[in-house]
């Protein structure tokens, strides 16, 4: 960025001379054209910026912890070291951690013997509790199918009987009407077919007090069936709550533990979150974490500065504000940077507590720094954050402005050349203010022109005395 010129030919002597002196050899009055610092106009860069400083650190900061209690075995990084994003940072002496998961997993695989054993004895009982179910239910169905076979052979003969008695009685009848007529061989015939009759007669009527048995042994066999299938069906049941209750059986509180362990021996291997530069060591080879903070990992691809604004200031402070840093090492090289985040939250005061005032404190803002080269994290730096500014204007020092009565403003020009100047007042128009130069807007004034820097005690027309020697001041 191109720096500002704050005076530039500046002609000395002291502004405070006087504007007529009085000689005093013979005792005559002489008019003495005063000495008068002047500023030469010219186009040129302004800005209006606040000043702040900090420290050149990372964007992003990592503080690596570690929770377990153990030696650092070894330890590969030192403070400036830089890593990547998976590099093993330390490793810690695990073999305790090592030597109790070996002892309880040695201990867990001996009960999931058991507890396998067991299984297998559950789904044993399973498997023949429903081959038992299949059998039982295979013969209750035979008693069922008999059942109903005796019930069907019952009724037949009982029809059959049926048949017979009156075919008998038929042919009892026929024979007795032949017999009537004198055949005496049909009355032998009528006679045994009476007899058959009623024999058949008799047979049927206890076949018909036995029927309802039958019946009463096809439900009985029903009945067996479904008693059979609830025993089978409790037997299968049971035998899947054996399996079930299994789980219950397991000692997840060993297996906790072996996680817990394996998570701790995984976290004695401190490997690196992201990359950067190890900027703080809080352990040493030998030695026991005494915090749980171990080291600090500072992201060095993009730096950046933390700085404090007053409150005066804090409202004029906008994100992407363009900022201009210099760093101690690094001498006048200036370095741009952009506003990157505003803290709006006063932090740091202290109230007095007989008073009730507040002091000290501030707000705070983030510088990303664009470009980077030759800067370190650590280096104390300085940034102007850039309010406001003008390119390629005429601009003059705030002191040669004059504030006219009715609102307008003025300054005074040297007008004229070589050691014949004169006070000329010409009017202008303001722009931007900062805190050394004030642009001008108007036309009235170009390159070159002498402008006043003090124009108190200066009239129209009065005689000037310019000095030819001149001197830069470079805005810091």
């Amino acid at each position: 960025m191109k720096k500002n010129v704050i005076l530039k030919t500046l002609a000395a002597v002291s502004v405070s001379a006087m504007i007529m002196a009085f000689g005093t050899g013979c005792g005559a009055q002489v008019d003495y054209a005063p000495s008068t610092d002047t500023y030469t106009v010219e186009k040129q860069d302004i800005e209006n910026y606040i000043s702040v400083q900090g420290k050149v650190e990372g964007t992003n900061v990592v503080k690596v912890t570690s929770e377990v209690s153990a030696r650092v075995k070894e330890l590969n990084v030192e403070i400036g070291s830089q890593v990547k994003e998976g590099d093993v940072l330390c490793v810690f002496d695990d073999s305790d951690y090592r030597s109790q998961y070996d002892t309880l997993k040695e201990s867990s695989e001996k009960t999931d013997e058991k507890l396998q054993a067991l299984h297998e004895i559950n789904q044993r009982s399973l498997n023949t509790a429903k081959t038992d179910k299949e059998n039982a239910l295979a013969q209750a169905q035979r008693a069922i199918d008999r059942a109903v076979s005796a019930r069907d052979s019952a009724y037949k003969k009982y029809d059959d009987t049926l048949n017979k008695i009156n075919d008998y009685y038929a042919k009892y009848v026929d024979y007795y009407n032949a017999a009537g007529e004198g055949d005496m061989a049909a009355a032998d015939k009528a006679t045994e077919y009476y007899q058959m009759y009623k024999s058949a007669q008799a047979e049927y009527d206890a076949m018909g007090d036995q029927l309802s048995s039958y019946d009463t042994a096809i439900q009985d066999a029903k009945d067996a069936y479904a008693a059979a299938e609830r025993n089978a069906d409790a037997a299968i049941q049971a035998a899947n709550d054996a399996i079930n209750n299994e789980k219950f059986d397991t000692d997840n509180s060993i297996q906790e533990q072996l996680d817990k362990l394996q998570e701790k021996i995984d976290k004695c291997t401190v490997k690196a979150d992201r990359s950067g530069i190890v900027t703080a060591l809080n352990i040493s080879e030998g030695s026991i974490p005494t915090s749980e903070s171990i080291m600090t990992i500072e992201d060095d691809s993009q730096l950046r500065i933390n700085v404090s604004i007053n409150e005066s200031d804090i409202l004029n402070v906008k994100e992407g504000q363009k900022a201009v840093i210099t760093t101690t090492a690094t001498g006048e090289a200036e370095f741009t940077g952009t506003v990157s985040r505003i803290v709006n939250i006063m932090s740091g005061q202290v109230t007095n507590s007989l008073t009730g005032e507040t002091s000290g404190g501030g707000y705070s803002a983030e510088i990303t720094i664009d470009d980077q080269d030759q800067l370190l994290i650590g280096m104390s730096a300085k940034a102007k954050i850039i309010l406001d500014e003008k390119s390629d204007v005429y601009a003059v020092p705030y002191t040669s402005i004059i504030d006219n009565e009715d609102g307008t403003f003025s300054v005074i020009v040297a007008s004229g050349t070589g050691d014949n100047r004169t006070a000329k007042y010409v009017n202008v128009e303001k722009g931007l203010e900062t805190d050394f130069l004030t642009e001008i807007t108007s036309t009235e004034i170009s390159d070159g022109d002498l402008v006043v820097t003090d124009p108190e005690f200066i009239t129209e027309g009065m005689a000037l005395n310019i000095s030819g020697s001149y001197y830069d001041s470079v805005q810091e």
